[in-house]
């Protein structure tokens, strides 16, 4: 078992740190994935993906793209959870997707883990208020000059880093 598959069972226990991680991780590991899929969107409007214990309806309408989760085995969608609105050229489009899947599947590995016991009781769906992807994240909310000036100045996670090597990534 490798170490991101060990991590698909820790969801509700992840920390900010962890969760953060494993966004970059996933960005990095499979861009090439993405990609293919926000060309699949862009074409047919609709697109299906699994991670973990949960699956993804990818919808777009209008020019703004939304998801939906549930967790695998359940018969409907929840509500919309996150959208974005994306540029009409295909190259700004792809590169907004593939941040996009990439927040989508951390917050949704997040809400549905793989279950090694027995599921524990759950409330509501938890995720951030703002995407890894926005710079006020960075800033918790204060402006995206303040949010660029503190991810340039923050050192990637030990876990990333962990995360990479383990799947011999580069």
């Amino acid at each position: 078992m490798s170490l991101f598959e060990e991590y698909l069972s820790l969801g509700f226990w992840l920390s900010e740190g962890e969760r953060l991680a494993i966004y970059k991780y996933l960005l990095r590991t499979k861009r090439r994935i993405y990609k293919s899929e926000a060309l699949i969107l862009l074409e047919q409007r609709t697109l299906k993906t699994n991670i973990a214990n949960g699956e993804i309806a990818y919808e777009l309408i209008n020019g703004e793209v939304g998801f939906k989760a549930r967790e695998i085995g359940e018969h409907n969608f929840d509500r919309c959870r996150r959208s974005l609105k994306i540029s009409r050229f295909r190259l700004m489009a792809v590169y907004k997707l593939v941040r996009f899947f990439a927040q989508a599947e951390t917050d949704v590995l997040r809400n549905y883990p793989i279950l090694k016991e027995q599921d524990p009781e759950r409330r509501g769906y938890s995720m951030n208020v703002y995407p890894y992807y926005d710079l006020n994240y960075y800033s918790r909310g204060r402006g995206v000059v303040i949010g660029f000036l503190k991810k340039i100045q923050r050192k990637d996670d030990v876990l990333l880093e962990r995360l990479l090597a383990s799947s011999n990534f580069r």
